[in-house]
This record gives structure tokens, C-alpha cells and sequence, in this order.
């Protein structure tokens, strides 16, 4: 991308400002050696005159001009030239320089000689985090004129895929691979009781948080953070704030305290879902007590969650109270092995489109007692190339 491309992208794909694509696009030539036209567009351009491009619809990790026809420029009349790269503008002539490359070989053009470029072979092409859906989407408006509603709205989620401990078994067909989520709760909805009255699987939704409903896994564990960006600069978005959902805790076996608690910005045990914005990190706060494992228990013979298993009965004490349950899962994933992350544009797990995702340096071990994950925001400083 050059200079210009970089910020109107990353605004767009960040939900800061959206980008008017080009209603035609036009091909260049550059006669400087040594990258082109260079990212800021300044590179010396051909006499030839640019002619009109057009691209085919992306597959999901490129783009490639029009295989229908060549592109043919016209002979040159005045000095010869050394063609050495190539630039996708906005205009026919001055404009804005949007994507630019060279050509596998430069070719010397004496007066008379015309260049041609073959059908389908000026490609653009995807690295790093960026992710099939939004590749796609946005090489179709920026380079077809195909509208993509910039996103309203960004969520980050943890991803357990890749973990040795659990099986890694939630995947949704748009993103073009797994992304396992550790599921999540809205503790305002009321569903869990933490007392000794009520259903067994609310009374017991500490341990047995995929089962607060009472019926498979449903959420109970870490539930996706909003991100704001600031506006892009010099190839970069920083991260303007976090949004965490509910910025307290959920000790089962302390009192309810809704006292604030200044040392670590929360109350120091209530678990309602408040909203609170975080400007130096994304923290993702435990639902909860110790439940190493998703709709499973830490009992032998099973060792101390890192397994699941098929009892068909169990039995644990709550709040004083010796609670029965036959809940037997048929599968169970381990949610405290955190591997990776992705960005969404969509809050309610399992949703929405993939818009960015990566790993950890490493995994990040969430499975103690209250554990609570936080991530510096500089970690999620979005970069264009």
C-alpha cells in the first residue's frame, strides 16, 4: 500500500472513518529502479499515459487484474525508457498513488516501442494478521467499487485454538478456519443464583460454567472486549480504549461486596455487568470462581483440570450447601489455555466476521483461582504495509 492507502484503510477497518472507493482505477508506469513509485508515490512515472485497470474478484489471500484482456500502452514518441515497476492510481492523471510493485524484470522501451502488460498479472496479495473476510471485502471496494459498510463497532476474543489441554471444537464456516472461544456469561440476565436455591446447574454454575442454562455448553468464562482506535498515523492505529463488560468479580466463596476496590478499578465482589473503559489495556475478568474445564469437573480419576469425563453424578458443596447433580457432559474444553486473539466485528461469541487474528508469544495460562487476563493495549497496535 502507499503512504496515502495506509490510513484510509486502517480507519475503515477500524470503525474511524470510512473510505470512498475510486470509481475507475488506472495503471502506471515507473522508470526509477529500486522500488517504483516507493510508498510515497514520488517515483519518476513513464511518458506513456496510464491506462484504465481493472480487477477480478479476490480469492482470499490475492487479487489479481482483469484476466480478460492485456493492458496496452501506447509506443513511446519521445526519449526511450527503462520500465521498472508499476503503480494503481485514482486518477488518469495526478490522483492518488494506492497500490504499487515492480515488475519481475525491467524492460528497455526505445522510441516507437510499446509496453504491454499480460491479463491478470498485476497482483496484490495479503500478510500478517489480516484475515480472509477483510481482505476480501475491502479489496472489493477499494479496487472494484464494491461497497463493505465499514464495521460500528470492534470486539477482542480470546482464542484457545492450538491448545494441547481440551479439544479446540468450535468453528464457524466464515472464517475459513476455527476459532475456539472460552465461553462466556452476562451475569445481569439472572440466570445464575449462587446460593443454595434454584436449579442444581445454577447453584453449581461456579464449577460447571458451561451448564448455567442447563442444557450442552453455552457461555460461562471470558466474554469478548470492545476496542476503539484513534485515527491512523504514518502507517499505524493505536488503541484508543477497551470496553470491559463487567468490571467486577464473582468469589463464590466470599460475601457479596459491591464496595470499590481502588487498587484494581473494581468492586471487590459483585459480578454485575457494568461497562468500564480502559485506556492502558483489554481486561477480560473470570465469570466466575475455579473451573479449569468447560462443563467438567477436577476430580480423580480425571486429575486436576486438565481432563473431562462421564459421570453420571457428582456432588460439591455451595455456600454451606451439599448440591447433587446427574448433568453428564458429553465433551468438555479446556478454557483456561489462552493461545491467540482475533478481532470481530460482531460482540456475541461465535458471531460476526474475523477481522484480524493472531498468536501469543505464549499461551497464556488463565486457570488458577480468579484469574483474571490482561493485555497491554500497545499489544494491539494495527499496522498497514
Amino acid at each position: 500500500m502507499s503512504d496515502w492507502l495506509e490510513p484510509q484503510f486502517l480507519d475503515h477497518l477500524l470503525g474511524v472513518s470510512a473510505f470512498s472507493a475510486p470509481s475507475a482505477l488506472y495503471l502506471g508506469l515507473s522508470t526509477a529502479s529500486g522500488g517504483g513509485f516507493g510508498d510515497d508515490g514520488t517515483g519518476t512515472e513513464s511518458s506513456l499515459a496510464r491506462q484504465s485497470i481493472s480487477f477480478s474478484a479476490p480469492s482470499n489471500t490475492s487479487i489479481s487484474s482483469s484476466a480478460a484482456a492485456a493492458i496496452e500502452f501506447p509506443r513511446i514518441t519521445g526519449s526511450a525508457e527503462t520500465i521498472y515497476g508499476w503503480g494503481v492510481f485514482d486518477a488518469a492523471t495526478a490522483g492518488n498513488l494506492l497500490y504499487y510493485g515492480d515488475f519481475p524484470a525491467s524492460t528497455n522501451l526505445s522510441t516507437g516501442d510499446s509496453f504491454t502488460v499480460p491479463a491478470g498479472s498485476v497482483s496484490i496479495g495479503v500478510s500478517g494478521t489480516l484475515q480472509p473476510y477483510a481482505f476480501k471485502a475491502w479489496s472489493d471496494h477499494c479496487l472494484r467499487n464494491t461497497s463493505w459498510t465499514m464495521p460500528s463497532v470492534l470486539y477482542l476474543a480470546l482464542d484457545r485454538t492450538g491448545s494441547s489441554v481440551g479439544p479446540a471444537s468450535a468453528s464457524f464456516s466464515t472464517l475459513g478456519g476455527s476459532f475456539d472461544e472460552p465461553r462466556w456469561h452476562d451475569w445481569s440476565t439472572g440466570t445464575v443464583t449462587h446460593s443454595s436455591s434454584g436449579t442444581a446447574d445454577q447453584q453449581n454454575a461456579k464449577r460447571r460454567a458451561g451448564v448455567i442454562n442447563g442444557s450442552g455448553e453455552t457461555y460461562g468464562g471470558y466474554q469478548r472486549c470492545r476496542l476503539v482506535y484513534g485515527a491512523a498515523s504514518n502507517g499505524s492505529a493505536s488503541l484508543d480504549y477497551s470496553v470491559t463488560r463487567d468490571d467486577g468479580l464473582w468469589y463464590n466463596d466470599q460475601s457479596r461486596n459491591s464496595n470499590w476496590d481502588s487498587t484494581n478499578n473494581r468492586r471487590q465482589n459483585w459480578g454485575k455487568t457494568e461497562l468500564r473503559k480502559w485506556t492502558d489495556r483489554v481486561e477480560f475478568p473470570i465469570a466466575g470462581n475455579s473451573y479449569p474445564t468447560v462443563g467438567a469437573f477436577s476430580q480423580p480419576p480425571y486429575g486436576s483440570g486438565v481432563g473431562y469425563g462421564t459421570l453420571a453424578s457428582w456432588s460439591t458443596t455451595v455456600g454451606g450447601n451439599v448440591v447433587t447433580s446427574t448433568y453428564s457432559p458429553s465433551s468438555g474444553a479446556h478454557y483456561g489455555t489462552i493461545t491467540g486473539w482475533g478481532i470481530f466485528d460482531a460482540e456475541t461469541p461465535q458471531t460476526g466476521n474475523l477481522l484480524m487474528r493472531g498468536t501469543f508469544a505464549s499461551n497464556i495460562d488463565a486457570t488458577a483461582h480468579k484469574d483474571v487476563v490482561r493485555i497491554p493495549a500497545s499489544s494491539f497496535t494495527a499496522t498497514a504495509a
